[in-house]
């Protein structure tokens, strides 16, 4: 079984995965578990970007510590309720967008930047792949991708973010043929 058949498989849909992981004698749930890991705090997942999944509430924290280190001021022990609050309306609001994507109410640590914003590639991903289709997206973005020389989409996002919408765009590709 090649990467790229295993790729085309998680961009065409839950079907057609369990059918090639299947076919490649794997369990044919195996590929949309969620991983057996705790939750990790906003803390935390800086140093574990890519496997930390965040509450809406941590994703509101690294708003604020974002918003703080951007106005160059030190971050409080803590938040005012309302300022968490306002900052866990506006995750609201990118997932009502498609801008952001949480599957069973957690969301992925590698979709947001530093200062806690979602970095544009994941909206892209949102549109090609359909916003109710979350863990095909998250199954897209942590599987080794041959038009990222291997890599996951997800370690790329901070740093080359037009060679993830370049992948994308080829796993529309595959969608409309």
């Amino acid at each position: 079984m090649t990467v790229e058949a295993m790729v085309e498989a998680s961009v065409r849909g839950a079907g057609e995965v369990a059918r090639v992981w299947g076919a490649a004698g794997l369990s044919a749930g195996a590929q949309h578990r969620m991983p057996e890991q705790p939750r990790l705090t906003a803390v935390a997942a800086r140093t574990a970007p890519f496997n930390a999944w965040l509450s809406a509430e941590d994703v509101s924290l690294l708003i604020l510590r974002g918003e703080c280190a951007e106005a160059g001021i030190s971050v409080p022990a803590r938040f005012s309720p309302q300022a968490v609050a306002s900052a866990n309306s506006s995750v609201e609001r990118w997932a009502a967008e498609g801008r952001v994507f949480a599957i069973h109410d957690l969301y992925p640590r590698y979709q947001f930047d530093g200062r806690g914003r979602p970095h544009p590639p994941v909206e892209r991903a949102l549109a090609v792949f359909g916003r109710d289709e979350t863990l095909r997206v998250g199954n897209w973005f942590a599987s080794p991708n041959p038009h990222l020389g291997g890599k996951r989409p997800q370690e790329l996002l901070a740093t080359a973010p037009a060679f993830v919408i370049m992948a994308l765009e080829k796993a529309r590709q595959i969608l409309t043929n």
